[in-house]
């Protein structure tokens, strides 16, 4: 029978984030923000248990609409964790039932919002629900996740018959090491000459450096939305990586592209003699075309010669099943977008797969920060069987920033797989482009150790400082 339990109390918290290196998601470039906590506390079978989550609120990727700045973009994430928080307190139910009650509540009530900004609050809450269920029944995330303890197959929407999401969960097989997916901006150094003497700080910075350090040969990379700037920069990627022998890549264009543009782009890629290799390399193109449109009745048909994933138009549970039937190949999972979300479209993916019918499932996320954040969302993706993750929130920002010293100890002792010393506190432990992470097979959602939250505070207590 799947536990029911009631929300007792909630608490939020942030911590500063200041990146190591200045990151560009569109048209915006991204120097700092600050990372989300919410810790919630619940009374179920196994008496009151408690659970955390963490997320960076990433400036202009979940709400793009002109006119916003950075700061206020982040302030519609903090208003969608306040909005849950209030619609969550009080309430009963199963994890999934829980869940989708308060996204619903958040999504009316933020209506005037971009639905992934909305529901940023909600999936935060959800995953701290999902960690204090697992602590409650004394399970890891995979073994719950394999014993629907969420109650996820009661709520079977309509295209995803119940049995089928069942065995789908009951297959769940952990990949316990993970070849990491390096992020190559698009105006990211390829050549350590490029790198400006204010970025070095002793880590790898451009390309080059990188795949000497971390021995990665998988690759994510940016592209702007101009075909021959894009042609010009990959040729330039393909020479540096060519060396490596064999590696695997993937494109983004964070919606940047229009439909005849991208065209014009996947021609040239094609005939691009000196991009052979890197084509027959590339598994997929990651959300070409705006959110908006990308989905829409009379929005652009996926072209057949290369495959085309959703990431920023994955707003709502329905949408990838609407995105295959439209003729697109997959689905990019975020533990931002919501857990319980990816649990179902890996669902969806070995239904496809099942009938004979190609479905991608790929988990890409480059602002994970090391420790909480970065343990849940990779935990999520490895349980789903993602073999290869962009993971870059390590390269980007660096480690634990918040944390006090005796925190960043335990999370080093706790994950010695995982984690290795550097110079602002624990960094990924590369070996060979890969990241073990055996140790997150423990009781909660990857949340050990926990953070050392001084400043939490209840929603009123936030709301009484403003």
């Amino acid at each position: 029978m799947t536990p029911v339990y009631s929300i007792k109390d909630l608490r939020v918290a942030e911590r500063p984030v200041r990146l190591r290196l200045p990151f560009r998601f569109g048209d915006t470039l991204v120097t700092e923000t600050a990372e989300a906590y919410l810790q919630v506390t619940i009374e179920g079978p196994g008496g009151v248990a408690s659970g955390i989550a963490a997320q960076l609120m990433v400036p202009r990727w979940f709400d793009k609409r002109p006119g916003l700045s950075n700061d206020d973009t982040v302030n519609s994430l903090r208003l969608s964790i306040s909005s849950a928080v209030r619609e969550a307190l009080g309430q009963t139910g199963s994890v999934a039932q829980l869940a989708a009650a308060i996204r619903r509540g958040v999504v009316h009530s933020l209506s005037d919002n971009p639905r992934l900004a909305a529901g940023f609050g909600p999936a935060l809450l959800e995953m701290a629900l999902i960690d204090a269920a697992c602590r409650d029944q004394a399970l890891s995330f995979p073994e719950a996740a394999r014993a629907d303890l969420f109650g996820l197959a009661e709520l079977a929407p309509p295209d995803l018959p119940a049995d089928a999401l069942k065995r789908s969960l009951a297959a769940i097989a952990p990949n316990w090491s993970i070849n990491l997916r390096h992020t190559v901006g698009y105006d990211a150094p390829l050549t350590d000459d490029q790198v400006d003497a204010a970025d070095r700080d002793g880590l790898p910075v451009s390309l080059d450096a990188v795949i000497a350090a971390t021995g990665v040969s998988c690759f994510k990379i940016k592209l702007k939305g101009d075909p021959m700037s894009d042609i010009a920069r990959l040729k330039d990627i393909a020479a540096i990586i060519a060396p490596l022998g064999g590696y695997r890549a993937t494109l983004d264009a964070n919606e940047q592209y229009q439909p005849d543009a991208f065209d014009a782009f996947l021609a040239q890629f094609m005939a691009e003699p000196a991009l052979s290799r890197l084509v027959a390399a590339t598994a997929f193109v990651e959300q070409p075309f705006a959110r908006e449109t990308a989905l829409a009745e009379d929005g652009p048909i996926p072209p057949k010669t290369m495959p085309l994933v959703i990431d920023e138009s994955d707003d709502d549970d329905d949408s990838f099943p609407c995105a295959l039937a439209r003729g697109w190949s997959g689905v990019s999972v975020k533990s931002c977008k919501g857990v319980l979300r990816a649990l179902l479209n890996a669902a969806r993916v070995a239904e496809a797969r099942t009938a004979r019918r190609g479905a991608i499932l790929t988990a890409e996320d480059l602002t994970c920060q090391p420790g909480l954040c970065w343990q849940q969302d990779t935990l999520m993706a490895a349980t789903l069987g993602v073999r290869d993750i962009e993971r870059n929130g390590h390269h980007f920002a660096g480690g634990m920033q918040g944390a006090s010293e005796a925190e960043k100890t335990a999370f080093l002792n706790a994950h010695p797989d995982i984690y290795v010393p550097g110079p602002k506190g624990p960094t990924l432990r590369i070996e060979g482009g890969q990241v073990r992470i055996a140790s997150l097979d423990a009781p909660g959602f990857g949340s050990l150790p926990r953070p050392e939250l001084t400043d939490k505070q209840t929603l009123e207590e936030r709301e009484d400082a403003r």
